[in-house]
């Protein structure tokens, strides 16, 4: 591995792709992970949301139709399994990153 890595220098070389290339002030891959990730949760929360609604409408809907009252609730089971999983997601990007590894400017909601 030391004989490749003295064979090919340029692979320890540090490269700034905001200079490199132009992605509009996006300087390092952690930085556009920053700046993706409260849009994403912003998203998959409203997506979660609509399909709660969707199944909650399903169910009113239904009538006596068992068939469907059972898939509706299994749309609303699904969205809150959603929801959990988002909240989960959200403790450990936020609260994790920041004891555990130090990251301190990292914040989903600013």
């Amino acid at each position: 591995m030391v004989a490749i890595l003295k064979k090919f220098p340029i692979l320890l070389t540090q490269v700034n792709i905001d200079e490199e290339f132009g992605f509009g002030g996006i300087a390092s891959l952690g930085k556009a992970t920053s700046d993706l990730v409260p849009p994403i949760f912003s998203i998959a929360t409203a997506l979660v949301v609509m399909y709660f609604l969707w199944g909650a409408l399903k169910f009113l809907m239904s009538g006596a139709n068992k068939e469907e009252t059972a898939e509706a609730r299994q749309m609303i089971t699904h969205a809150i399994i959603g929801f959990i999983i988002l909240i989960f997601a959200f403790f450990i990007l936020q609260f994790l990153l920041n004891s555990l590894f130090d990251i301190k400017d990292f914040q989903i909601i600013k």
